[in-house]
Formats: C-alpha cells, sequence, structure tokens
C-alpha cells in the first residue's frame, strides 16, 4: 500500500492530474538551465473531425475514396458524411496545408460538390410538386398523387 502525499490530491498523486513543479507551485518561473530555449511542439495534424480519436492518416485516404465512390450508388448522403468527417481537409487552405491532405483533398471536394448537385435536385424537384402540384400538372396530377394511387389499388379499405 502506498503512503498518501500530505497536500497533494489524490487525483494528483495517481498520476491523473499533471504534477506542477515546486518553482511552479510557489508562484515562481522556473530557471532554464539550458541555453536553448524550450519550443513547443508543432500541433498534431488530423485528417477528421474527431481529432485522435479518429483514424490515423494511412487509413484517411481509403475511406474518403469509399464513401465518395459509395456516394454514386444511390447513397448520395455519404458525400455529405464524407465532407463533414473530413471536415479539416476541406478548411484548410490548400497551399498552406499538410502533404498528407494532398491525396484525401480532391474525393473531399468531389463530395462537396456531388452533395451540392444531389440536394440542388432534390430541393428543386420537392418544391415543384408542393408549390406546382395540380395547377402545374393538371389533371395528369391524380395519377402522381400518393394518395390517389393507393385508393385505385384498394390499400385504403383497412382505416375507415
Amino acid at each position: 500500500m502506498e503512503a498518501r502525499v500530505s497536500g497533494v490530491p489524490e487525483d494528483e498523486e495517481s498520476g491523473l492530474l499533471p504534477r506542477q513543479s515546486a518553482a511552479a507551485a510557489a508562484g515562481r518561473r522556473p530557471s532554464s538551465s539550458s541555453a536553448f530555449p524550450r519550443r513547443a511542439p508543432p500541433p498534431a495534424v488530423w485528417a477528421t473531425v474527431d481529432g485522435p480519436l479518429g483514424m490515423p492518416l494511412e487509413d484517411a485516404e481509403g475511406h474518403a475514396r469509399r464513401f465518395f465512390l459509395w456516394g454514386f450508388a444511390c447513397l448520395p448522403f455519404l458525400w455529405a458524411i464524407n465532407f463533414c468527417y473530413f471536415w479539416p481537409v476541406l478548411r484548410s487552405p490548400a497551399a498552406s496545408s499538410p502533404p498528407a491532405f494532398a491525396s484525401i483533398r480532391p474525393y473531399v471536394v468531389r463530395s462537396v460538390i456531388g452533395f451540392t448537385i444531389f440536394a440542388a435536385v432534390l430541393l428543386t424537384w420537392a418544391t415543384t410538386f408542393i408549390v406546382g402540384g395540380e395547377r402545374l400538372f393538371g389533371p395528369a396530377w391524380n395519377d402522381l398523387v400518393m394518395y390517389n394511387v393507393a385508393d385505385k389499388l384498394g390499400l385504403t379499405g383497412f382505416m375507415g
């Protein structure tokens, strides 16, 4: 059994919290023993929105490619998932982005373009039917509306 250190919280003692140096605890700045100043390490680069919990850069290109290609198989919402998941790749400027993003970026950009076209077509189609309705389609409207088709096929008899 380990002995408890007086004045140190249990979490810090167990290693869950970082320990402070004696100089930092006393409010002083620790003196530099070396001639070179310490620099912070460069920030880690992550291709996905979930950062270190996400996939490594080696796997990212394969996943971005699969999402993009499966979007053509009548699953265009995979394009939306692709560009949302790889948002850091899309957000970083092409000129200053890390070299690892260069292989992922074309799939993400194409996914944005594909989803934008799909959304525009879907919105146009829905707006045509919602706004136009019977005035736009005339007598053919009765053949197009789903509840009329259900009546014709006798699928609404159990509801009444």
